[in-house]
């Protein structure tokens, strides 16, 4: 296997164990809003004993666990990032195929910023149209990394976009304002290139968009493959 490769597969594997840990962020934080707590509301009654009418063990449990759960998320996504920085370099020397050409044809997600876990949100799944992409979610419906990532504003905007693309299959649109790609955020250096990167990194494999349409959030699945228009996407950003 090829160093770029192996670049590629790490950045599979560590996406996958991100995954897994916002799934398990979004399900604790979901028990404790049921619990009417969340992540600050005291335990204790008003004269200092521990309350009756909730199990404060376990959600002492689960804040705890989901403070060191935002810790791992964050130290997983830096991960991500210098592997997409290597992924980039690898490019640029020419030893990553087409990466580098595709640059401006698509755009490459960069590690999602943890969510804050003073108040973390429940993760509610999208609406699936026929083809497989994601409905516009409320934000409050949105996963805590979907919310930092919106919360950090756009990087970019579709302004060309090919009938039967992956873009278009996965729902995108013209106009539509990219946040994250992947965990690529405005805020990750180069950060068109780590998109490219990324995207030529996940042939194949889903990779998650949040974008802004008319101001609201939405999620995207997108698929990168060879299809209609250029690069893995078939569309174009302009940089913001």
């Amino acid at each position: 296997m090829s160093s770029l490769d192996e670049l590629k597969a790490r950045l599979r594997r560590l996406e996958q164990q991100r995954s897994g840990i916002e799934g398990e962020i979004a399900l604790r934080s979901a028990r404790l809003e049921a619990a009417g707590v969340g992540m600050q509301a005291p335990l204790v009654d008003a004269e200092g004993f521990p309350r009756a009418d909730v199990d404060v063990a376990a959600i002492r449990a689960d804040r705890h666990a989901i403070i060191t759960l935002t810790n791992d998320f964050k130290a997983c996504s830096r991960q991500m990032e210098q592997l997409l920085h290597a992924l980039h370099a690898q490019s640029r020397s020419g030893q990553a195929g087409g990466a580098a050409s595709g640059t401006a044809a698509v755009a490459a997600p960069a590690p999602s910023a943890a969510a804050r876990p003073a108040a973390p949100a429940a993760a509610a799944p999208p609406t699936r149209q026929a083809n497989g992409s994601s409905l516009q979610q409320p934000a409050a419906a949105l996963s805590p990394a979907a919310a930092a990532a919106a919360a950090s504003g756009p990087f970019a905007i579709i302004d060309e976009l090919t009938d039967g693309s992956p873009a278009a299959e996965a729902g995108l649109q013209l106009n539509d304002q990219l946040c994250s790609v992947g965990g690529v955020t405005r805020h990750t250096p180069n950060t068109l290139q780590s998109v490219a990167a990324l995207v030529q990194a996940s042939e194949g494999q889903p990779v998650e968009a949040v974008v802004l349409r008319h101001g609201s959030p939405m999620v995207l699945t997108l698929t990168p493959k060879r299809g209609a228009g250029p690069g893995l996407l078939g569309c174009h950003l302009r940089p913001l």
